[in-house]
């Protein structure tokens, strides 16, 4: 069973990561691969932000929805996402198939589930079994939760005591990412940047970042525009937000890297680096 992190990854997407694509598949899909990424590489965290005031709110709810959907364990999802044409496409999406999106058959003391019935005699719970659990606890009904299983009876649990990697949370603001960074704790935040610093440059300093930071975000900008030109938009300059600006994937053979791409190249360069840093 794949742990969590010991340190905590968070990614920054702009909400026009969709403005290159017109349709919802391809939307529905370009949102799908970023989940695989963040699942594959254990992210913890995926922040949605407006980088102008033009930003598209239809195309910002579509990320977060998706992200939700797919992150949402399939047996839960058709009692936590009504129908809606924003997940029209998404039952397309392949699953995730992280820790806590077992098989029925899985051996896990963990589980994700879904309060049916909640009184004082405790709560019925559905947790992707052939039959819901019951439990002592008086839960919230019709919430998500996750639940325990200690000594043959399921008791609910934090997100954080879970030893297993337990998905991604998803938050969309809108408002821009100075305001954010600004406002945020992070030991170290890392933006990834075309005329950033060239990785071999940068190296050491990401395996510093590695090894020390316990909670790291990782910027990404737009198609049309890096992380330059949207934080300048904003009145400030990248490389006083951020601890490292680098170019995580130098002497690219395209004109241009798509985010989901630019996603999945980073993460697989960050872990590469992690696998050789020693804590």
């Amino acid at each position: 069973m794949i742990l969590k992190r010991k340190n905590s990854i968070t990614i920054f997407l702009p909400v026009s990561i969709l403005a290159d694509v017109p349709s919802l598949v391809e939307k529905t899909f370009k949102i799908g691969q970023i989940a695989r990424a963040a699942s594959i590489y254990r992210v913890d965290g995926v922040v949605i932000y407006r980088e102008s005031s033009g930003s598209n709110r239809e195309d910002a709810l579509l990320i977060r929805d998706i992200l939700n959907y797919v992150e949402t364990p399939q047996y839960l999802r058709k009692k936590l996402f009504p129908l809606s044409e924003s997940l029209r496409f998404a039952g397309m999406l392949p699953p995730l198939r992280t820790p806590h999106h077992p098989l029925e058959s899985t051996k896990i003391d963990y589980r994700e589930g879904f309060v049916l019935r909640s009184d004082d005699r405790g709560s019925l719970v559905d947790v992707g079994l052939r039959s819901p659990v019951t439990s002592i606890a008086r839960l919230p009904l019709n919430r998500r939760v996750t639940m325990r299983l200690v000594d043959g009876l399921w008791v609910p649990s934090s997100k954080d005591d879970v030893p297993y990697y337990w998905g991604y949370s998803v938050s969309l603001e809108f408002k821009g990412l100075t305001k954010l960074l600004e406002s945020s704790r992070f030991d170290s935040i890392i933006a990834t940047s075309r005329i950033g610093t060239p990785l071999a440059e940068a190296t050491e300093d990401l395996r510093e970042s590695l090894a020390t930071g316990k909670n790291i975000a990782l910027l990404f900008g737009s198609p049309a525009e890096g992380l330059h030109e949207i934080v300048k938009r904003e009145g400030a300059e990248i490389e006083d937000l951020a601890d490292l600006v680098v170019n995580l994937a130098p002497d690219q053979g395209t004109a241009t890297i798509r985010t989901e791409e630019a996603v999945m190249i980073s993460l697989a360069v960050m872990a590469s680096l992690e696998a050789t840093t020693h804590h």
